[in-house]
């Protein structure tokens, strides 16, 4: 064969696999394209630190955007005293057989906030500690007041003692959701974790 008739096979070689990864790249580009970065919230109350600790650990994992929710009347060491009847937890405790049924609703100070950062997010992951096996009341304040509908909820708590038990199905029977807002299993620290268990739990959750 004459060597212009390789240096046009070549030629041809060269053109056809430019062409093959032009198309590769563009492809690669278009499944990138299908699976867009989700937006994320991390929205807690914390009392005494350890659901704040928590949730910090969640933040790193997730990169989302980690906001407390600030009750406009804090709770004081004296307010959260369960032994005594006429402390502020109690009586909210005995106000209703549950938080879902009573009408005490604290007030949050920072709800605007909250309002706007839910708004952004696609994925929620919502923290508290657990009273009295169940989700403080005003938890009841931000689902009842802020729309998650069309969102992915993320419910995690903190207790030394007991687990999630039905707090967050009785959260989710009061929120403001619809038929596209997706409330996982979430789960339950003991104590402040590690951030490798919060890494695997986070992988696992592929969110």
């Amino acid at each position: 064969m004459k060597k212009t008739g390789k240096r046009t096979i070549q030629r041809i070689a060269s053109a056809f696999l430019a062409f093959a990864m032009a198309v590769s790249v563009s492809g690669m580009g278009e499944v990138e394209a299908a699976k867009p970065k989700k937006h994320i919230a991390v929205i807690y109350f914390s009392a005494t630190g350890t659901t704040k600790g928590a949730a910090k650990k969640i933040q790193k994992s997730t990169k989302g955007k980690l906001l407390e929710i600030k009750a406009a009347d804090p709770y004081t060491e004296e307010d959260l005293d369960y032994t005594d009847d006429d402390s502020r937890v109690s009586k909210e405790r005995d106000s209703a057989p549950s938080p879902a049924k009573s009408k005490v609703r604290p007030e949050i100070a920072n709800l605007k906030a909250i309002k706007k950062a839910i708004k952004k997010a696609d994925v929620i992951y919502l923290g508290y500690p657990i009273w009295n096996g169940e989700a403080p009341h005003i938890l009841y304040t931000l689902v009842e007041q802020v729309s998650l509908k069309g969102k992915t909820v993320v419910p995690f708590c903190t207790s030394a003692s007991s687990g999630m038990g039905s707090s967050a199905k009785h959260l989710k029977a009061n929120a403001k959701i619809s038929s596209k807002t997706k409330w996982l299993k979430g789960r339950n620290f003991y104590e402040i974790p590690s951030q490798k268990t919060v890494d695997r739990w986070i992988k696992k959750l592929k969110y």
